[in-house]
């Protein structure tokens, strides 16, 4: 029908994001891990932190966070503001990638000075968690409501299968590290996640009329 062919446009575009999303966000178990081992200066008064110990940072700032996030959108809900999962993927997306500008940053102090501070993993990996936030909760529950209903399942494995090209597409990208360097590989990545991001952005409306009020049987329990 056409308006199962419709979803299917929006859900394309859903899982583009999830395949840029978490290309970009798995560099924390990679690239990301590596710079902080070999190019940070992880010495705090006269004891140096281990470089395993950053990738708990995702972790802490989940257990402290999620609320808050929860309830932002929560609250623009209940004002009437839009926080479709769309829109909520989109913004996930645009907020991870900022937080790569801090990862440039970090990479351009090593290179002007040989080592960078730790304060530039501990920002990028705050925003990289809001991102996550943003978009994880929400988008296999929007997939599922965009999929056709004898497709549920399949469209359920195949988000997952996208965040396998995802986790492949970051292994790409830090294997590139070595040649094109980290701070072109870090900025590349901002800015092009940011681009992607603001790029559905523009066309969030169309996309979301495309999905024929897939979500409108939501509500919100009080």
């Amino acid at each position: 029908t056409k308006i199962e062919k419709d979803r299917v446009i929006v859900l394309f575009i859903s899982f583009l994001l999830v395949i840029v999303f978490w290309g970009a966000f798995e560099q924390a178990g990679g690239l990301m891990n590596i710079y902080a081992k070999e190019n940070t200066n992880r010495m705090l008064m006269g004891w140096e932190v281990p470089a395993s110990w950053f990738q708990s940072l995702n972790a802490m700032f989940i257990i402290f966070l999620g609320t808050s996030v929860a309830l932002y959108w929560a609250n623009r809900k209940l004002k009437g503001k839009v926080s479709t999962s769309l829109f909520k993927m989109i913004i996930g997306l645009i907020i991870m990638g900022t937080g790569f500008f801090f990862m440039s940053a970090a990479a351009a102090e090593f290179n002007s000075t040989g080592a960078s501070a730790m304060y530039w993993l501990v920002l990028a990996y705050l925003f990289h968690t809001i991102g996550e936030l943003c978009i994880s909760p929400v988008a296999l529950s929007y997939i599922t409501k965009l999929a056709p209903v004898k497709y549920a399942s399949l469209m359920m494995g195949v988000y997952f299968a996208m965040t396998g090209f995802g986790n492949k597409l970051a292994g790409l990208l830090g294997e590139s590290a070595e040649g094109l360097g980290e701070l072109t590989v870090f900025t590349g990545i901002a800015i092009f996640c940011v681009m992607f991001g603001f790029l559905v952005l523009v066309f969030r409306k169309k996309l979301e009329v495309l999905t024929h009020n897939a979500e409108d049987n939501e509500r919100i329990l009080e």
